[in-house]
């Protein structure tokens, strides 16, 4: 991961076409979204306006530097708890709540945590990478954001907890343009959509061996799959998290991939998706979901259910197709 840590702050600059956020008070969108705690606790950012700088950590359990991080994370709360609103959000992809409480408990963490169901906290704050600490100042304007606990990032914790200080320079965000993925879908044509990441296989090998071994599994699978059913319309979906062309280029190239390909740079897709498991084969017709699958741990049977909902779609297609009469001049 350190290897894979170390490039996110490249690709952040170099692989994505950013539109720079105007400097000022962070979205309204964002100020209204709603974060609930563990303890049950619900709240929004727009709750704390004008009345307390707020501290995001967003992190996951697999996340081998986000667990590094934990015991700063820990005493910042202790130390700034009182002043600063701070709160650990998980990013709930491939997550399971025991896995969150053995962290919790490991590193006897006090401070409220929240789980982004949604991925839509995630997305407002273009977070591409674990970890990635956001601070608002009590105006609502972004003053800081980045991937490590950083000694710019203690400063800036001490400064908003001094309430006399209030001329922190602003740290825009940068969000790719709003937009779907094109997935050549057409009327009547049943589609499969894989969304993957890659990184999975790899990374979480040591950490998560049955994710890793449910995520081969899945690109093994759809590789054949796309051999074999060219009457779907496939097309792989790839996570932005930790991923620019570099990465794409060196996954594709370890599996053989000849199916089409794609990072959701904007996160949209995911989104419109609900996809938070990783990886996720979904089939649609029409713009209609009719199957979803994240458990690739028996490829055989997985295979012989997509070929036959494939079988019986043509099969519908075939009956519903109007039946052409030839016509003899005489």
């Amino acid at each position: 991961m350190k290897t894979l840590f170390t490039r996110i702050i490249f690709i952040i600059c170099t692989v994505y076409n950013v539109a720079h956020a105007e400097p000022g008070a962070t979205d309204t969108v964002i100020f209204n979204l709603p974060i609930t705690t563990l303890s049950g606790d619900t709240f929004t950012l727009g709750d704390y306006r004008n009345r307390q700088p707020v501290y995001l950590k967003f992190w996951a359990t697999w996340c081998q530097p986000c667990r590094e991080e934990m015991p700063h994370l820990q005493r910042a709360f202790e130390k700034y708890g009182d002043r600063i609103k701070i709160v650990a959000v998980n990013i709930g992809i491939n997550e399971d709540a025991k896995a969150i409480e053995a962290t919790v408990r490991e590193f006897g963490l006090t401070l409220p945590i929240a789980i982004d169901s949604s991925g839509q906290l995630s997305k407002a704050f273009n977070m591409i990478g674990t970890p990635y600490h956001v601070l608002i100042d009590k105006a609502g304007n972004v003053v800081h954001h980045g991937h490590k606990a950083s000694e710019e990032l203690d400063s800036k914790l001490a400064q908003l907890s001094d309430h006399q200080v209030t001329d922190l320079p602003g740290a825009p965000l940068q969000h790719t343009a709003a937009r779907l993925l094109n997935l050549n879908r057409r009327a009547g044509q049943l589609s499969a959509l894989f969304f993957l990441s890659t990184w999975c296989d790899w990374y979480l090998k040591d950490t998560r061996p049955g994710m890793s071994a449910n995520c081969t599994n899945a690109q093994q699978l759809v590789n054949t799959l796309y051999k074999d059913t060219p009457q779907l319309n496939w097309q792989g979906i790839v996570s932005r998290l930790w991923t620019g062309n570099k990465e794409l280029d060196t996954y594709k190239e370890k599996y053989h991939i000849a199916h089409p390909l794609a990072i959701d740079t904007s996160g949209d897709t995911f989104l419109e998706y609900g996809v938070k498991s990783l990886p996720t084969l979904i089939l649609t017709k029409n713009g209609r979901e009719i199957f979803r699958e994240t458990d690739f741990s028996d490829p055989v049977t997985l295979a012989n259910t997509i070929k036959q909902i494939a079988i019986q779609n043509a099969d519908k297609e075939t009956r519903n197709f109007p039946a052409f009469v030839n016509v003899v001049k005489r």
